[in-house]
């Protein structure tokens, strides 16, 4: 049987209204959760067991913000909203990113499992975009997945580091990753939703939301069993109120002063027009 030939989309023109949507809210959902990541990268420049690590999320953080840029520059040209405004103006309950970094982490074991599972879920995602039918998104994911691999290095190595400190380091391990690979499973959503079922049909990504769950959570079960931490199965989350547009269950955001900090508001004298 022949293959049909997959449309190459170099607009929205032409795209389903699920797909137009869906497109959005996972460009938003992107580049929210690199926002918050690289605030949090940022503020573990300092604290850090080594100073070779807060030296590495210096770079990592920055790394994180450049993808923000690039995912805002696809929304600003294809979709009305100027994402750089919103960012300013949204309440924090509009944000969509990865619900564990909506507060700050306060130990390092906190921080290993956002770099080594909520990090790993974005690039995840990426990887499903490599060969998109969006070309103008296809056109930069490239560049971002080949920056990725420092990042997927590093929470590889802090994780087996951590582990490899006893008992104590690995029952806090395994707790800060089941719940960061909880907050993922959420983020990614229910099965079969219409917005994702029509960006896979339309070949904007490659697979389904809960096929990139399965393989951050293999991935992960294979890390954590290689270290010697016992990892239990995260909860089914309940998605009966599921959000498409904030990836959420129930109404959250990240906390205020995260929030404040990320809009810069107290620096806008200073903002380079």
């Amino acid at each position: 049987m022949s293959r049909v030939a997959q449309t190459e989309y170099e607009s929205l023109e032409g795209m389903t209204q699920p797909c137009s949507e869906g497109l959005c809210n996972l460009l938003w959902a992107l580049a929210d959760t690199k926002l918050l990541l690289g605030y949090h990268y940022g503020e573990w420049t300092f604290g850090t067991p080594e100073l070779e690590a807060a030296v590495a999320n210096c770079s990592l953080s920055q790394t994180e913000l450049g993808h923000v840029r690039l995912l805002h520059a696809v929304l600003k040209r294809h979709y009305e909203d100027d994402p750089e405004a919103l960012v300013e103006a949204r309440p924090a309950e509009a944000f969509a990113n990865i619900a564990y970094l909506d507060r700050p982490l306060t130990e390092w074991t906190e921080f290993v499992a956002m770099n080594a599972v909520v990090d790993l879920a974005t690039t995840r995602v990426l990887h499903t975009l490599r060969g998109s039918s969006f070309k103008p998104l296809r056109m930069s994911v490239d560049k971002m997945l080949d920056e990725e691999r420092h990042h997927i290095h590093h929470g590889r190595g802090w994780f087996r580091t951590v582990a490899g400190q006893g008992d104590e380091g690995r029952g806090r391990l395994a707790a800060t990753t089941r719940d960061a690979l909880q907050a993922v499973a959420v983020w990614l959503g229910p099965a079969d939703h219409p917005e994702d079922r029509a960006l896979v049909e339309a070949g904007v990504k490659a697979e389904s939301n809960p096929a990139i769950f399965a393989a951050v959570s293999e991935d992960i079960g294979a890390l954590a069993r290689a270290a010697g931490v016992a990892l239990d199965r995260p909860r089914p989350p309940a998605f009966d109120d599921w959000d498409a547009r904030t990836r959420r269950a129930h109404l959250a955001g990240p906390a205020e002063d995260i929030v404040f900090h990320l809009r810069g508001g107290a620096n806008a004298l200073f903002k380079l027009s």
